[in-house]
């Protein structure tokens, strides 16, 4: 690939952090080096190992187990992840078909996976465009899950993201461990698996629901997600965004019983994501205005002319709102 590849403004964000790092010293220079050298290894692993094992999530008081699978095979890749606390929950993933599975209550509901990575698949292809807005260095080495571990860390730029540091592990690069970090220095959330298995010959059996007499009985729900057939009606769009934040994707979601589709926008900086949800059914907000926040997970419900808007994001509080406050009916395509 070649300079002229790059845009402009990327590039010249790349070269200033080069430049600091630099005359910082040499040991500096080299754990910059190190660090954009593991975030690639850890993007790698992520999207072509095969690995099942146990993380534990914990966040915002809380804590939760869940068993993950992921096989790749054939030029697909297949994912399985089994919640072991509460109510029996299972995500099964084909390619971006996803099921969800609701084991209680006999309920599955059948979606398209539009956007977004999930634990251990966190770090993006092109990794080193993230040092535009986080600065990335290695850290020290460590354990987790009893594996040797290399640690990255991504220190955010600005205020309007978080900051997180990544456990590689040293023989694959696979990430075992995922710290997100507010601005004071405070850890927002947690992922890290308590036991692993990488490399190993799965089989693409062991990545199927556990469910597979067929849905005799149950409740299915399937999506019907398409590209957003807008014509001249508006469009729903910021009118603020973070730095580096782009529009990734945008697709239309009706599930059954909706007269009308919901509208999803999806928007990145390669690290963290955020989603603008326009629902044409206005009722649906009654009671639930305003922010939450669980995590590094912020959620802010508003209307919006005769629409419900819900903007959820990992992104800070004051960042988040920014960008729902900003909201604004456009001109639709």
């Amino acid at each position: 690939m070649t300079i002229r590849h790059f845009p402009r403004r990327l590039l010249l964000s790349g070269l200033c952090g080069l430049l600091l790092a630099v005359a910082a010293g040499p040991g500096r220079a080299a754990a910059v080096a190190d660090g954009l050298s593991w975030l690639a290894r850890a993007g790698t692993a992520a999207r072509n190992v095969n690995y099942t094992g146990t993380y534990v999530y914990s966040g915002a008081g809380i804590a939760e187990s869940a068993r993950v699978t992921r096989v790749h095979a054939g030029g697909g890749d297949a994912e399985r992840i089994e919640s072991l606390d509460g109510a029996r929950r299972e995500i099964v993933r084909r390619g971006d078909e996803i099921h969800y599975f609701f084991l209680d209550s006999k309920t599955v509901r059948v979606d398209r996976r539009v956007s977004g990575r999930s634990f251990p698949d966190i770090v993006p292809a092109n990794g080193a465009a993230l040092a535009a807005h986080y600065s990335i260095e290695a850290g020290q080495t460590d354990r987790v899950a009893g594996r040797g571990v290399q640690v990255i860390r991504l220190r955010a730029r600005d205020d309007d993201r978080f900051s997180q540091e990544i456990w590689a592990d040293l023989q694959t690069g696979l990430p075992l461990k995922l710290r997100v970090i507010d601005s004071q220095g405070e850890i927002v959330e947690q992922i890290a698996f308590t036991e692993v298995s990488i490399g190993e010959r799965l089989s693409p059996k062991q990545a199927l629901p556990s469910r597979r007499a067929g849905y005799a009985g149950w409740t299915v729900h399937n999506a019907i997600v398409s590209d957003p057939a807008v014509g001249g009606q508006p469009l729903v769009e910021p009118k603020s965004l973070p730095s580096g934040f782009r529009r990734v994707s945008q697709v239309s979601r009706q599930w059954p019983g909706q007269d009308r589709p919901v509208i999803q926008s999806v928007y990145s900086d390669g690290l963290a994501s955020l989603s603008i949800f326009v629902d044409p059914d206005l009722s649906k907000l009654a009671g639930h205005e305003g922010y939450s926040q669980r995590g590094a997970l912020g959620v802010y419900s508003r209307s919006l002319a005769d629409r419900a808007v819900i903007t959820v994001g990992q992104l800070p509080a004051a960042a988040l709102r920014k960008v729902a406050e900003s909201l604004s009916i456009g001109a639709g395509r």
